[in-house]
């Protein structure tokens, strides 16, 4: 039977996964599954400054995982 404890998610990026994994670099999708919404939303907060800059690569969004951390942790600070 395979191990599966330490395994990556294969579907939907979960906060736990991103939070065990800061130093890896996320796309809008999996950033869409951490907070619930649809890759639009994310996209468009990114365009109204409602969430941390991401690194565009060849056109493709990243968002750094410590980045995500860090805007979390200041978004509960100040709730």
């Amino acid at each position: 039977m395979p191990n599966t404890t330490h395994a990556a998610p294969t579907n939907k990026l979960n906060l736990a996964y991103l939070l065990a994994n800061p130093k890896e670099l996320y796309q809008v999708k999996q950033i869409a599954d951490v907070f619930h919404k649809h890759p639009e939303t994310i996209r468009r907060w990114i365009k109204t400054d409602k969430i941390i800059k991401p690194l565009s690569i060849n056109g493709v969004y990243y968002f750094k995982g410590s980045d995500i951390v860090d805007y979390l942790n200041a978004t509960n600070e100040g709730a």
